[in-house]
């Protein structure tokens, strides 16, 4: 009988402890909510810093957060492309880098996954010598096709594999020959055709990311050789309305791409 008083004071004890355990969980998953809510909005209004701030803190409630680990990878890839020192570019690609791997390994079976693992291997691609771009070609052809099997409505994975035919297909021709002393040599099956049908399925699935599209579609024209077409979409991108610091900023290419190319 004497050992009942501090049985329950025990018992007691552990339910408040369990209690004050369960309100931190439920206060962290709370907070954790908030913030993916908030890096969303962001996310949508093109405010990516402040998106990827967000993004970074839900890792702290939870490492392994899907949302977050992609967004990142994806965020760290787009603000690093604004960048005018390469310095810069490669510090944020290579971030970009290392969340796609971490999201990749821990979600193969997601889509987005491939998406954003092929974005930065392209983006690191871009700044990188003739060997380095050789081997990214294959990673970023094998992991945007990935994406678009896996996410047939999703128009940024098409707007990716756009431009990865736009790229491959119009590769010079010291670049194909410096290609050729690698192993595996340039991918095959990249052609101008399919990269402006890509291109234009991403407009068609998502118009409201248009004025991106269309430069990038110019952009192809610029590559291909067809400087009347890249003209007329340019011309067709320089009236379009901003809706954000970044579509001023795409105007603001566009616009100075017109100038190069008259």
């Amino acid at each position: 009988m004497s050992f009942k008083k501090p049985f329950k004071i025990g018992i007691m004890v552990l339910l408040q402890f369990a209690g004050i355990i369960m309100l931190s969980e439920v206060r962290a998953q709370s907070e954790k909510n908030k913030l993916l809510d908030k890096a969303s909005k962001n996310f949508s209004q093109s405010n990516e810093t402040e998106a990827l701030e967000s993004y970074l803190e839900v890792l702290k409630f939870d490492k392994d957060n899907f949302e977050a680990l992609w967004h990142i990878s994806l965020l760290y890839a787009r603000i690093g492309y604004r960048f005018e020192s390469e310095q810069k570019m490669r510090t944020y690609y290579q971030r970009s880098l290392d969340y796609a791997e971490e999201v990749l390994n821990k979600y193969p079976e997601e889509g987005k996954a491939h998406f954003v693992y092929a974005v930065a291997n392209g983006r690191i691609s871009d700044i990188s010598g003739s060997g380095e771009r050789v081997e990214k070609s294959h990673v970023i052809k094998k992991h945007a096709e990935k994406a678009v099997d896996m996410m047939p409505d999703y128009a940024p994975a098409w707007h990716l594999l756009g431009l990865w035919h736009s790229k491959v297909a119009n590769v010079g021709s010291a670049q194909k020959l410096a290609a050729g002393v690698f192993s595996k040599g340039l991918p095959k099956g990249a052609t101008n055709q399919k990269a402006v049908e890509y291109i234009q399925k991403a407009m068609d699935l998502e118009p409201e990311q248009m004025l991106r599209f269309k430069l990038d579609l110019a952009r192809h024209y610029q590559r291909s050789g067809e400087h009347k077409k890249a003209i007329a979409v340019l011309e067709e991108v320089i009236t379009m309305d901003a809706n954000n610091d970044i579509d001023k900023w795409n105007l603001q290419r566009a616009s100075e791409l017109l100038s190069d190319l008259k």
